[in-house]
């Protein structure tokens, strides 16, 4: 099911992914983190703005944003998702800026397999 690009819409997202399976989890988060402007974009509805800035970003951030995405989902904890703009003038496209905030801990041991919790918080500004 798609969801708007919204905190509410990656909330719901994330609360259908939760349903899922380890293994199952497992895959999603690996598409994740391979690509996730591929991923987020046959998710979810996204507005043309929405798109060009997502698009935007350089590719080694696009990475870091996916790796942590991915992350905090293997944990099953959720990401918060910032309000993402809908449009801008352009100048407050070029005044943008995407921050990621990482918090958290990985554990593994043999006798209980791996566990942790990672926060992950993206806020979007113009």
């Amino acid at each position: 099911m798609s969801y708007p690009l919204t905190p509410v819409g990656v909330k719901q997202k994330q609360a259908e992914l939760f349903q899922l399976s380890d293994d199952d989890l497992q895959q999603v988060a690996i598409e994740m983190a391979a690509d996730l402007k591929s991923w987020v974009l046959a998710n979810f509805v996204v507005t043309q703005d929405q798109q060009q800035y997502y698009e935007a970003m350089e590719e080694g951030f696009r990475l870091v944003l996916g790796w942590q995405t991915a992350t905090s989902i293997l944990c099953r904890d959720y990401v918060e998702f910032g309000d993402v703009p809908f449009s801008a003038t352009a100048e407050q496209k070029k005044a943008r800026s995407t921050t990621g905030e990482v918090t958290g801990n990985v554990s593994y041991s043999p006798g209980t397999g791996w566990q942790g919790n990672v926060g992950f918080t993206i806020k979007f500004a113009l």
